[in-house]
């Protein structure tokens, strides 16, 4: 029985030697393939062309929008800081001089009061250099382009860059006894303010907007004359911005 377990055992030892004979290291260089595991999917060149398509047509749909409604809200913030700075020097003015329809003598004097109480990087009064030459309209055309230009207005810039003008001797700008109806019922003063001073649009209702003084003090233009949307001029819209905190339009 042993000599068969003998004769069996090297037998096997002789067939594995012929199996891997001239590869001592028993090598096969013909294995059995590896089994699959599972599916296995690639994708083609046009499937990635389109799907590279696909994601720019909605970026170029989504990215201007998300833009325009940061831009927005800047806009609506640097609007709320121009309206309290000029709001608590009006505030400051009335309590030394008096009541407005006291002070509202002239352009010159209104600017001379403010100025005084405002931290201005530069003063312009009739000269260039404080305002940006156009202006356009929300519905898209322009205003007039030389209000930089133009010598009856007075001009000066805030150290935060803010640009602001007190309209002169033409009718809607100014009314000694503050009876002008023009941008708010019973004004005296316009105030035309650019919140991001020489940076675009350039545009009423957007960046540039409308405040006015009367005989109790300043108030955003469009509280109770005028429509504010986009098929307007924009000159209403300081107070319905102010009253929503939002450009909704």
């Amino acid at each position: 029985y042993s000599n068969k377990i003998l004769e069996n055992n090297c037998h096997a030892e002789l067939v594995s030697a012929s199996q891997n004979l001239g590869n001592p290291n028993g090598y096969n260089p013909h294995p059995s393939p590896l089994p699959r595991r599972g599916n296995m999917f690639a994708f083609t060149l046009a499937e990635v062309l389109i799907t590279l398509v696909i994601i720019g047509v909605i970026a170029a749909i989504t990215v201007p929008t998300l833009i325009n409604k940061a831009n927005n809200q800047e806009y609506v913030s640097k609007l709320k800081k121009a309206y309290s700075t000029l709001a608590q020097a009006t505030n400051q003015i009335i309590a030394k001089e008096g009541p407005v329809i006291t002070w509202t003598t002239s352009t010159d004097n209104i600017y001379n009061l403010y100025k005084k109480k405002l931290i201005n990087a530069k003063e312009c009064g009739q000269n260039s250099g404080c305002m940006e030459q156009g202006y356009k309209y929300l519905r898209g055309n322009y205003e007039e382009t030389s209000w930089d230009s133009n010598t009856s207005h007075r001009k000066f810039i805030l150290t935060d860059g803010t640009q602001i003008m007190l309209g002169g001797s033409e009718l809607y700008d100014f009314s000694p006894d503050c009876s002008n109806n023009t941008f708010e019922s019973n004004s005296c003063q316009s105030f035309f303010v650019d919140i991001n001073g020489k940076s675009k649009p350039n545009t009423f209702g957007k960046d540039m907007f409308i405040f006015v003084l009367k005989k109790n003090g300043l108030y955003p233009a469009g509280c109770n004359t005028g429509i504010c949307d986009k098929t307007q001029n924009g000159f209403a819209c300081a107070c319905k911005v102010l009253r929503e905190g939002a450009i909704n339009y």
